[in-house]
């Protein structure tokens, strides 16, 4: 009841059959569009493999966050200033984090006296039928490629090509899988 409550009181876009198990905070400053049949568990009682315990939806003004059909998060972060978009039957596992910026100036000057002016924001693409394992991190401007897989605990920080498992911090090459 509650998460329904805010996916109306965000205007988020919402298509037919969402699983909603747990807690789940948006805050939709842009625009969140999401497919059908999407499938969210949050808690440790809807996922015992830690992690957070509440999915988070967040866009900042001006952010456009699109999620396709068939897809399921678990205790996860999506914060999204510029563009994210997760294409259809696409698995995140417990406690990722997905964020399209760096948040804070890497200028210490800017950071510290100046109120964090110049942020680095590029958009991420996830294409379909993609796994990202449990407690892993896509940073801003990453393309992951159809059909690929992220082992838990991965830092992704560039482009990963289709069916290809990629792990570790940075995340790197492993093997292909098809």
């Amino acid at each position: 009841m509650v998460n329904s409550f805010l996916m109306n009181y965000y205007k988020v876009k919402i298509g037919n059959c969402k699983n909603i198990n747990g807690l789940l905070f948006i805050r939709n400053l842009g625009n969140i569009s999401i497919g059908d049949n999407f499938k969210v568990n949050s808690g440790i009682n809807y996922n015992t493999i830690g992690g957070d315990i509440i999915t988070r939806l967040i866009t900042s003004h001006g952010g456009k966050l699109v999620i396709g059909n068939n897809v399921g998060i678990s205790n996860s972060t999506i914060y999204c200033i510029n563009s994210i978009e997760i294409s259809d039957n696409v698995y995140i596992g417990g406690g990722c984090k997905i964020w399209d910026t760096d948040f804070h100036s890497l200028n210490p000057i800017e950071r510290v006296y100046l109120g964090d002016k110049k942020i680095k924001s590029y958009p991420i693409l996830i294409e379909e039928s993609v796994f990202i394992g449990a407690s892993s991190i896509i940073l801003k401007g990453v393309k992951i490629g159809k059909n690929s897989i992220i082992g838990a605990g991965s830092v992704v920080t560039k482009d990963v090509p289709s069916n290809e498992i990629w792990a570790g911090n940075p995340a790197k090459f492993i093997k292909s899988i098809i």
